[in-house]
Parts: structure tokens; sequence; C-alpha cells
């Protein structure tokens, strides 16, 4: 309800769409169409009732103007009945009323009050049905009897009778009125579904309405067939001339008790059937999406019963769903897929594990001087471009974005995702970095603004792969002797004329065939032994690529 009072608050179209959809002609034909179904079973049936006091009946209103009472009978009837129903839906008046006046805030027992009454209204549409199918029926028999027109047990069984049928129009009442409900009002009233949240509102669970339908379609006409054939039984002095006739009577009787009661069962079944299928088949489809990666849809709850708590936690479910996958798509922006699975997977150890991988470190060249004459906006800009070329060409090779340093690029081959090709991959990495920087500094070159120069350092070993940091903050991240020594040599790029060094096990590792020039060995800050490094001039095709 919160919800929906911010949105009213907020949003004059809600406002608008809310006041327009209060319109209850559609309700009233719904409810009078229930009641005049059962005007029509009780005319139906008492037609054909072999009983003579029905044959009396129907002589008195056919032939002595009879009709005429039951006009003048009926059409306060009528009234009354219209009476009772605008007194019910007086709630949702007051909040039409408050829409239409254009108030932005609802006083909050109006709206609660409107929306009780219409979670409430099918059972609210039942009650006041049955209670004036009892009164009206009671007031009948009342007259039959003191105008003495019929005797008390013939009384009493016009009233059972309209007793029963007031049962079948009250109960094809409910399902009516909430089909209306549920199609016009509860998707606009309740957008975010959580109907049970409304203090007050009554429920019609799904074992209620299996019952419904089976006390009206079932044990209503078994009672009807009892009471008749008893009272047929009861007086038999006044029943027809010949046995031949009673059973023809009876027998036209019975045979339209069951056309009725057919009729009225498939029209209930109907209504029950769409009032638990319709929401499941909703909750399917949606259900559906989400297996495969929709967690964008919601389940439109119409009910505050089973199928409605369950369409509740499912869309808490979903919703759950779509900011897990919100973090997750995050958390990708921070680290890389393959890191981001399997920390959510728990499937990297807390100790690390030992692991065989290549290192690569790319940095750009003279940086430093360009971010003294450059503003920082376009710094940001640039390296930015430049980030996402390279980790684009990266990651196409199999590679893990590590982290970035200032201007400088961490990526590993061969980890967190096992691969026996993770030398050739870094250095196939490495030579279409060196294609990319080209295109990049087209564009650059076609802006006016200066080319980029950066080296690149490729090392192979073993590392200790795992999380790293505090206990508040941990990082993917390699540790170990490999990673500063190919941060070394990629130091070396600075002092040599090529732009691609790769460490002797990196050229001992390679499987496919490469352009490679060695060096002379070089020595490296804090390694006390010179380091064998070679060129990487070219190459990187096999029969595997």
């Amino acid at each position: 309800m919160k919800e929906f009072a911010r949105l009213l608050a907020t949003d004059p179209s809600v406002r608008r769409n809310a006041a327009r959809s209060l319109r209850f002609g559609g309700l009233y034909r719904v409810i009078f169409t229930a009641s005049l179904s059962g005007l029509g079973v009780i005319t139906a049936l008492n037609l054909l009732t072999p009983l003579d006091f029905f044959k009396l009946q129907r002589a008195f209103i056919y032939r002595e103007g009879g009709w005429l009472y039951l006009l003048l009978f009926g059409i306060p009837a009528l009234f009354v009945g219209f009476y009772l129903q605008r007194r019910v839906l007086e709630p949702l008046r007051d909040l039409k009323k408050a829409l239409s006046a254009g108030d932005e805030t609802i006083p909050p027992e109006v709206l609660e009050g409107a929306l009780r009454r219409l979670l409430n209204l099918p059972l609210v549409c039942v009650l006041t049905n049955l209670v004036l199918w009892i009164v009206l029926a009671a007031a009948l028999v009342l007259y039959l009897h003191v105008a003495r027109i019929h005797s008390l047990i013939d009384s009493l069984f016009i009233f059972s009778r309209f007793f029963m049928i007031g049962m079948v129009a009250s109960g094809l009442s409910f399902f009516l009125v909430e089909s209306h409900v549920r199609k016009r009002w509860i998707p606009i009233f309740f957008p975010e579904g959580k109907l049970t949240q409304i203090s007050g509102a009554l429920r019609a669970p799904v074992t209620r309405r299996i019952r419904v339908l089976w006390a009206t379609g079932t044990l209503n006409p078994m009672v009807i067939l009892v009471i008749t054939l008893l009272f047929v039984v009861w007086e038999p002095e006044s029943g027809p001339a010949s046995v031949r006739e009673l059973s023809v009577e009876i027998f036209r009787f019975v045979l339209m008790l069951c056309c009725i009661f057919t009729v009225i069962a498939l029209g209930l079944n109907f209504l029950v059937a769409k009032s638990i299928r319709g929401p499941m088949d909703e909750m399917f489809r949606v259900l559906r999406g989400a297996r495969e990666g929709d967690f964008t849809q919601r389940i439109t709850v119409l009910s505050n019963d089973e199928i409605g708590i369950l369409g509740d936690a499912a869309n808490a479910m979903l919703r759950g769903l779509a900011e897990r996958e919100r973090i997750r798509e995050t958390f990708g922006r921070y680290v890389t897929p393959e890191i981001r699975d399997r920390i959510l997977s728990g499937r990297i150890p807390l100790s690390g594990e030992r692991r065989v991988a290549t290192l690569l470190f790319a940095d750009l060249r003279d940086f430093t001087p360009y971010v003294e004459e450059t503003s920082p906006e376009e710094v940001i800009l640039s390296i930015k471009a430049y980030f996402t070329t390279m980790q684009r060409v990266i990651r196409q090779h199999g590679g893990l974005v590590l982290q970035y340093v200032g201007d400088e690029i961490e990526a590993a081959f061969g980890v967190p995702i096992p691969s026996d090709s993770h030398a050739d991959d870094a250095l196939r990495a490495a030579l279409a970095m060196r294609n990319g920087l080209v295109e990049l500094n087209r564009a650059r070159s076609a802006d006016g603004r200066p080319p980029f120069r950066h080296g690149i350092g490729i090392h192979t070993g073993m590392v200790l792969a795992g999380n790293t940091g505090s206990e508040d903050h941990l990082s993917y991240a390699l540790i170990g002797d490999t990673v500063n020594l190919a941060s070394r040599i990629q130091g070396l790029t600075k002092f040599m004329e090529w732009d691609i060094v790769a460490g002797e096990e990196t050229v001992r590792n390679l499987k496919g065939s490469f352009e490679l020039r060695k060096e002379a060995p070089a020595t490296v800050k804090g390694y006390s032994k010179p380091v064998v490094v070679y060129a990487v001039l070219g190459g990187g095709r096999d029969q595997g690529r």
C-alpha cells in the first residue's frame, strides 16, 4: 500500500488511471446477471415441479394477473439490491472522489479502506446477495402464509428452494465479481502485488473455491431434487391422476434440473479454473523467462490466497536474482568474468593454489610528460581508450587482466582457467596488442593527438594464485618470482629497440611458431644472474589455430 500511495502522490498518470478504472457499471451488471440467473433457474424449476400448488401458482400468474403482484414485489427488491451494492462500494466511491478531485495526498484511512474493500468485494457481495435472497424469500413466504395462499409446509418448501437457488446465485456472483476485480482493478491498485499486506482483508483459499464449486454444482441440485421428491411423496393425494403422468412430470423436472445445473457447473468450473490456471500460467511464463536469464519480468499477483502468496515469493526471488545479476555484472566491471564467476561460486581457495602461468606486463612510454602537458579530462579519456583496446585483445586470446596500475597493465594466461597453450596465447595477445596500438594511434593522429608507445614483457613460471588483501577487501592476485621477473623484463623494453620481449621460460613452453630473436643476457634489478630474453618479432600461427 505504501508503494501505491507513493505512486499516487508522485505520478499524475497513476492517479488518472486509477480514477478512470473506478467505474462500477460493469460490476453492477455482473452482480445482477448472477441474480437474474438465479431467478431464471427458480422460474424454470417451478414451471416443471410436479406439485399441485405450483400448478395453482402458474394458473394464478398467467390467468389471473398474478404477474402484476410479482412485478410489484420484484421492483422494490431490485432497488433494495441496488442500494445495498452502493453501500458495499462506498469506500471505493470515496477513493474515486479523492482521485477525481486531484488530491496528491490521499488520506491513509481512505486508501487502506478502499483497498481492503476491493480485496473483500467478492466475499462481501456473496454475503449481501445471500442475505437479500433470504430476506426476500422470507418476506414472500410470510405473505403466502398470511394470505392463506399456501400452507405452512408449502411455504417452507418455497423458502428452501429460494434459499438453495440463492446460494447458487451468490456463488456465481462470487466468481464473476472476483474475475471482474482481478481484470479491472487489482493490476492497477496493486502493481507490485503484496495483497497479503492489507490488514483486515479476507481470503478465499483454493480449497474453499473448490468446495463452493462442488456445493453449487453437485450438492445443491441433489438437495433440490431430494426435497422436491420428498414433497411429491408427502402429498400423493394431490398428485396427477395416474402414475404415468406423475412419472413424466418428474422426468421433465429432473431433466430440467440436470440441464440447468450442468450449464451452471460448466460456467463455475470455467471461472474456478480461470482463477487458478490464469495466475499459474502467468507464473510459469515468467519463471521460464527467468530460467533463460531474464529477471526483469514480474508475476502479476491477483489474489491474497496461496497462489498470490506464491506469486509474491516468486517476485521476491526474481528481484533477488536480478539484484544478484546486477551485482554480478557490476562486479565483472572491476574484475574479469572468469574471476567473478569463480569467486561467486567459491572455487578459488582462500589459501591460494600453485599453478604454472604466463604473465604479461604492458606499460606506456613517456606517459608522465604527456600527463603534465594534457588536461586531466583528456588524460582520462585517452588512458581509458588504451586500456579498453588492450583489454579486449587480451580477452580475445584467453588472457585475464589482473589490474591496472597507473598506465600499466598486468595480465595473466593459464589462470584461473587452466590452459596448455598459455605461453602461445600470451605472445599472440602481445602481437595483437601491437596491432591494436597501431589502430588506436591512427585514430589519435586523425584527431590531432600524439601517438602512444608501449613496452610489453612476458614471462612464464610457477605462481601462487588466489585471494589476497585484507579480510574486508579481497583481491585476486598472483604472487611469486615469476610476477616480479615479468615486470622486470617489461622494463628492459625501455632500453631495447623491440616493444615485445619474452623470457626464456616462455619460449621453452611455446607450441606454435613465432619469429623470435635471442638477445644478449641482460641484468635486471633484484636478480644477480643475467636474464636470457627474446624479442618477439611476429608469427603466432600453428595447426591448432
